[in-house]
């Protein structure tokens, strides 16, 4: 599944192929510099049926923010939640949000476009998208810490301070995969690369981080 699917039928993939274009078109010129018609050559279509989808550019960039924060959280929820065991929670979110940005590493690059404005799309949209989870999976976060300090499985921690931890480890590895593979080479290890391998790797060196960093052990 991508971001932009929703189903089947000649509406519905005119308008994935609308979103998918202006992702990539955000992402390469910024909310500044994108244009409505280079959206409509990138999608392969006129700007007029560009505009009967998407009036303005502001609305077809939330939209896009919209769809992507969805898909995004709608998967980690559907992947975390009814994991009441700490350590089963733990992995499970590190697994999703990893594998997420690996196979759309798009999803990232298009977010730190919007957080460079300043996140003003971020925070409003985020606050609908949540709002229609129940309960939201930034709940089902909290609640796991919170659960298993109570249970005196990991020791006393903020839990905003635990969750910044854990999403910026786990994306930071889509966000810089570049500066990464430049220091492998650097370091001799770039012939020897095994993406698949190193991903498996990375999974488990941030759950044992984390992990082992707050158990009370």
């Amino acid at each position: 599944m991508a971001p932009f699917d929703r189903g089947s039928g000649e509406e519905v993939s005119k308008e994935s192929l609308i979103l998918e274009a202006a992702m990539d078109e955000f992402i390469a010129e910024g909310w500044g510099g994108a244009r409505m018609q280079s959206i409509a050559d990138r999608a392969g279509i006129n700007k007029p049926l560009l505009h009967y989808y998407f009036r303005s550019k502001e609305k077809l960039y939330r939209e896009t923010v919209y769809r992507v924060m969805e898909y995004f959280f709608g998967v980690v929820m559907g992947n975390v939640q009814g994991k009441d065991n700490f350590p089963d929670f733990l992995r499970s979110f590190i697994d999703t949000v990893v594998d997420e940005t690996t196979s759309h590493p798009r999803i990232p690059l298009f977010l730190m476009q919007e957080l460079s404005r300043g996140g003003e799309a971020i925070r409003s949209i985020l606050s609908d998208v949540l709002g229609k989870q129940n309960p939201p999976v930034t709940e089902v976060m909290r609640d796991n810490i919170l659960r298993a300090m109570e249970r005196g499985e990991i020791r006393q921690v903020n839990p905003i301070h635990f969750i910044m931890n854990l999403i910026g480890s786990c994306l930071y590895y889509a966000m810089a995969e570049p500066m990464i593979m430049e220091i492998g080479k650097q370091i001799g290890m770039i012939g020897l690369f095994d993406k698949k391998a190193f991903i498996e790797e990375r999974k488990e060196a941030i759950f044992t981080l984390l992990y082992h960093g707050v158990a009370n052990e």
